[in-house]
């Protein structure tokens, strides 16, 4: 489901992983130059052939615009049914960012598709039968659902 619905999604010129870091580190050690090329060494076109280690090392994912969102969501979602670790980033991240707290959270999900969000909620509530979810993170799935994905359960 997941890969029928984010199919054809490219980055798009929304931020890069590779970014994320710069903006985490506050721009430090890095020109305007720099940044702007950072993408062009990262895989922007398919993120079905984004490397898993690169996602495993994904640590600031907050610093995601909406297209970066729609881009590597669907990779790191299928990465953490792969390798979940309650104590990783891109564990931590991946939820983190699938569970709005407030309203400008939401912003990030406006360029999904009904059939986007519909899977996303099919996954948040399907990932507690895949995988052992320590007691936070079930926590923050059960809220994500109840909260927000639950209305896109039914579409």
């Amino acid at each position: 489901m997941i890969e029928s619905a984010f199919s054809g999604v490219t980055l798009d010129g929304g931020i890069s992983l590779e970014q994320t870091k710069v903006i985490d580190n506050y721009g430090r050690d890095c020109t305007n130059e720099e940044f702007e090329a950072l993408p062009k060494g990262e895989v922007t076109d398919n993120w079905r052939k984004i490397p898993t280690s690169t996602l495993d090392e994904a640590d600031c994912l907050a610093h995601f615009d909406r297209k970066a969102f729609k881009y590597y969501i669907p990779a790191l979602m299928l990465r953490l049914l792969d390798n979940y670790d309650p104590d990783s980033m891109m564990t931590i991240g991946t939820l983190s960012i699938l569970y709005p707290k407030t309203e400008s959270w939401k912003f990030l999900y406006s360029l999904l598709s009904p059939q986007q969000t519909k899977a996303i909620a099919d996954y948040l509530q399907s990932l507690p039968s895949f995988v052992e979810l320590d007691g936070e993170d079930k926590t923050i799935v059960e809220r994500a659902l109840r909260n927000f994905w639950s209305k896109f359960l039914g579409q």
